[in-house]
């Protein structure tokens, strides 16, 4: 198994902390996904966060150096953890594909109200989260797999990776719009997943992966 990306800067890896460090950060996340479930990214101020966190507002811009910085992380983690739940529970290969919509709605629906208010932050604050190096990480290990057993053509692993980035992001920014009901967000994200594979997909997969296609189009019209 290939070992996760490295967290980005804004404070040392979980696996590095002290106990304490590790219990505050604890702390100071918790606190920010009730928060912001609650009060939303606009309204919400790192005094409050601290409050809530149990710990001082000048430590919270010690660590992130901002607001925008701390809730990017906290995006990040969170995206994170799904990710990486559905490479898990999938593998490599297709059955990652698979498993990764079905996880990203599940998280969706865990906290709905805290989704909304970060599927801005996705967007906004887009190259402070770093979400595409998550996954150019875990989507680009399962295009290597498909690759390596012929079921795509994939030159440029990057590019694709990217690509599903956007259209995860993009779909579950759409239904924080609430332009996408909540029964029909698995089946969009999984016809997304198709979408951005069937050009590179070798048979019999590319057959597999268009039937798969007009289900769920099929799906969405009703």
């Amino acid at each position: 198994m290939a070992a996760a990306p490295p967290s980005r800067d804004i404070e040392p890896p979980l696996r590095i902390l002290t106990p304490r460090q590790r219990e505050r950060r604890e702390r100071i996340q918790a606190a920010t996904f009730e928060l912001l479930a609650r009060h939303g990214g606009d309204l919400l101020s790192m005094k409050l966060i601290a409050q809530t966190a149990g710990v001082a507002e000048r430590t919270l811009f010690n660590i992130y150096g901002s607001k925008d910085r701390l809730f990017a992380f906290s995006a990040r983690e969170r995206s994170e953890d799904t990710i990486s739940e559905a490479h898990r529970a999938g593998g490599m290969g297709i059955g990652f594909f698979t498993t990764l919509p079905g996880k990203l709605a599940a998280k969706t629906f865990e906290a709905p109200e805290l989704a909304r208010a970060f599927a801005p932050i996705l967007v906004e604050h887009a190259d402070m989260v770093g979400l595409p190096e998550v996954y150019e990480h875990f989507a680009g290990g399962a295009l290597r797999a498909m690759r390596a057993g012929g079921q795509v053509a994939v030159d440029d692993i990057a590019f694709v990776s990217r690509l599903i980035c956007m259209r995860m992001v993009g779909t579950v920014v759409l239904w924080a719009k609430r332009e996408i009901v909540d029964a029909a967000l698995e089946t969009h994200l999984r016809l997304a997943i198709c979408q951005v594979l069937l050009p590179y997909a070798e048979p019999p997969l590319d057959d597999t992966l268009r039937e798969q296609a007009r289900t769920y189009t099929r799906a969405l019209s009703r």
